[in-house]
């Protein structure tokens, strides 16, 4: 949920929202839906277009009325801002010369100078790749006989900045209304900035630069205004900083009508921020995340800590994307307000200014999208842009965000478990699956409601096309809990929209809705207390990603497998749930072997295991922080995982890798599986180390030596 902090104020919206379709027999609340202010959604434009990971969107400001968009592999495409164009062109191809070793290194922003009608000149912010692990600045100019092309021969370096690590590159760049260029550098990546580039004033890492593009100086391809706070003193600091303290601002942007700038910083274990940039300001990392204390032996090198005007916690999402101040015609009602939202979770928020200094932040939408970047067109429209390679509009709407407002309160109002039973409804289609995701030891059953009439659309190659109206639902129990119900069921629903998901927590006979989740203690004789996590509806997002089908279980490899002496997809399509092929042989079918089964090979039982607990994040178009693919299917020498350097930082372990064959304590994915603290992997929904799986890895991983 999001938390309050000195400067803001919030206020959350609990009203209703898009109506849930129909469950049939189910009694899944009131036949009306309570009057509800206008609220804010997401809309599909451009249809005919998909990018591939595109970070930006910008126009050039030029009387074109043209967007550019930038995909993460080097590439910025083009294309008129009409209702439905039908192609982009090529704009920019830097992809030689870009490193996409790290999963957030890429071509990464975009600025056109502010006369770039007149001089051609714009500026992009990318990871190069010789040298590598350079961030760079540099300056293009468009092509005098086509405006839709650059030659990337007219490159000019302004910036380049050492990267000690592949993450935390920072990325943006935008002319102020003062005409300076600014740009974003992270901290230099691993975790907890090892090298304290925070507070440090002589390095540009964790800190927003302001430069003059227009007036070179000291042999330099840029110069430093005279106004900039570190100018004069101290004397060891860069004089190009204009703020500090920065852990990764990813985006920032101005706002068009009173040239405030926003930043998005991304948080370290427990809070997002959002912050309002001044000149020298000093923004705590790392001696604070965000209003938290995080480092109780430093201090702050110089200044006050600028605290954040929004923040949130891990319940609603992992990593904040800046957005942008609306300014645009099209929704007078949203002037004024600041977008801004999750990568992983898809949570849209706003903040305004309300009465005095303090502002007031909402969750305005829960998109169910990877939140990438915002972009602004010329008219100060404001998009979203998703690894799902499409372009959404913010848009208002006539329905405000729920926040499952409309959800029934209680297990038993929703129709699917009997009333004071807690056992599942007769309706219910049980179903089981070849691999569980790890939850701590907890059993879990399965079952899928489905509206009157519908099916499931089989597909062998990934998640089934689930019809809206579907309702999923898994029950946890553990021996030892302190009542025989169950711990939690959770539910997740197909709508016309998207997705939903919520948490029912059991109490006693019933089970009650838990919007924001939970976490309690149990006891038992094998583990003493220990301590259980209910997801909040938007920890869910977390691995049900809208890029990887958000379902996870109802794939051919899980549910192809005997079930009381029948295989399960024939018996599922026997019952009219499930659309099979004409033909189908089920023993050709993909199919999950145990990772407990002996007596299959080795290597097949722990890659099993990583997919189902690990590739939901770690695929492409997934929201993981390396560039690893974990799936099954993929062949082990394109996983990047064997003898591949650590991106995300290596524990001081010398000579780590993600996996070094033979070496169990240089493999980085076994201690991300192996600790419950920092870089924990899974991130969520564990508190407790999978020992068998553990075990699995090792043995993996001390076999790869002999191959």
């Amino acid at each position: 949920m999001l938390r309050l902090n000195r400067r803001a104020s919030l206020l959350l919206v609990a009203s209703s929202s898009i109506a849930l379709a129909s469950l049939g027999a189910l009694a899944w609340g009131c036949n009306s839906q309570p009057q509800v202010e206008a609220g804010i959604s997401i809309e599909r434009v451009f249809p005919r277009l998909r990018f591939e990971r595109p970070v930006f969107l910008t126009g050039a400001n030029d009387g074109t009325d043209r967007l550019f968009v930038v995909e993460q592999a080097g590439v910025i495409r083009v294309f008129e801002n009409g209702e439905d164009p039908r192609s982009s062109e090529v704009f920019l191809d830097i992809s030689a010369n870009t490193s996409r070793r790290g999963n957030e290194e890429g071509l990464l922003g975009l600025a056109f100078h502010p006369d770039f009608e007149e001089n051609g000149s714009f500026f992009v912010h990318y990871s190069s790749s010789n040298p590598d692990k350079v961030g760079r600045v540099s300056r293009f100019r468009v092509s005098k006989d086509d405006p839709n092309h650059c030659d990337p021969s007219t490159e000019e370096v302004l910036l380049s900045q050492a990267q000690p690590w592949r993450n935390h590159n920072g990325g943006s760049l935008a002319f102020g209304p003062d005409g300076y260029l600014y740009v974003s550098f992270g901290d230099g990546g691993a975790a907890n900035d090892p090298r304290g580039s925070g507070q440090d004033l002589s390095t540009w890492l964790g800190a927003i630069l302001r430069v003059d593009v227009d007036a070179p100086a000291k042999g330099k391809r840029y110069g430093v205004p005279a106004d900039n706070p570190f100018v004069e003193e101290p004397e060891d600091a860069a004089p190009e900083i204009w703020a500090f303290g920065l852990r990764n601002v990813w985006r920032f942007s101005f706002d068009r009508s009173t040239g405030d700038l926003w930043a998005g910083d991304v948080g370290q274990n427990s809070v997002e921020e959002i912050d309002l940039i001044r000149r020298g300001g000093n923004y705590g990392w790392r001696i604070f995340e965000a209003n938290e204390l995080f480092d109780r032996s430093g201090s702050l090198s110089r200044g006050e800590h600028i605290p954040p005007v929004a923040t949130y916690g891990r319940s609603e999402g992992i990593s904040v994307t800046g957005g942008y101040v609306y300014r645009g015609s099209r929704y007078p009602s949203m002037r004024g307000s600041y977008f801004f939202g999750d990568y992983a979770s898809g949570n849209l928020w706003r903040t305004r200014r309300a009465e005095g200094l303090e502002y007031e932040t909402e969750l305005v939408r829960r998109t169910g999208r990877s939140i990438a970047s915002f972009g602004e067109d010329d008219g100060g429209e404001l998009f979203i842009l998703s690894f799902d390679g499409g372009v959404y509009r913010i848009v208002s709407d006539s329905n405000a965000e729920s926040e499952l407002a409309d959800w029934p309160p209680s297990l038993s109002e929703t129709g699917l478990f009997e009333n004071g039973s807690g056992e599942p409804s007769a309706h219910l289609i049980p179903y089981e699956i070849n691999v569980p995701f790890w939850s701590d030891g907890a059993t879990k059953q399965r079952f899928l409601h489905l509206p009157p009439g519908a099916t499931l659309g089989y597909k062998s190659d990934g998640a089934f096309e689930v019809p809206a109206g579907t309702t999923l639902i898994k029950s946890f129990a553990k021996e030892g809990r302190r009542s025989d119900r169950n711990l939690e069921t959770r539910l997740i629903r197909r709508t016309e929209a998207g997705w939903e998901a919520a948490t029912y927590i059991w109490r006693g006979e019933d089970a009650e809705l838990a919007i924001y989740g939970e976490q309690f203690e149990l006891r038992s004789q094998e583990y003493g207390v220990e301590t259980w996590h209910a997801p909040s509806s938007s920890e869910c997002n977390l691995c049900h990603q809208a890029e990887n089908g958000y379902v996870l279980g109802l794939t051919a490899a899980q549910l192809n497998r005997d079930v009381g002496g029948e295989n399960q997809l024939v018996a599922l399509a026997v019952r009219g749930v499930l659309e099979l092929p004409d033909v189908l042989q089920t023993e050709s079918e993909p199919r999950f072997v145990s990772p407990w089964d002996e007596s299959a090979p080795l290597e097949t039982r722990a890659r099993t295991w990583l997919d189902v607990n690990c590739a939901m994040c770690h695929s492409p178009g997934g929201t993981g922080n390396a560039l690893i693919d974990l799936r099954a299917t993929t062949e082990l020498a394109e996983t990047m995982l064997i003898d591949e350097p650590p991106t995300q930082g290596d524990l001081g372990i010398e000579g780590a890798r993600l996996i070094r064959p033979g070496s169990p304590k240089q493999s980085m994915l076994l201690h991300r599986i192996d600790t419950l603290g920092s870089g924990r992997m899974p991130p969520v929904g564990s508190n407790r180390i999978d020992e068998e799986a553990r075990a699995l890895l090792t043995d993996w991983i001390n076999a790869l030596s002999a191959r």
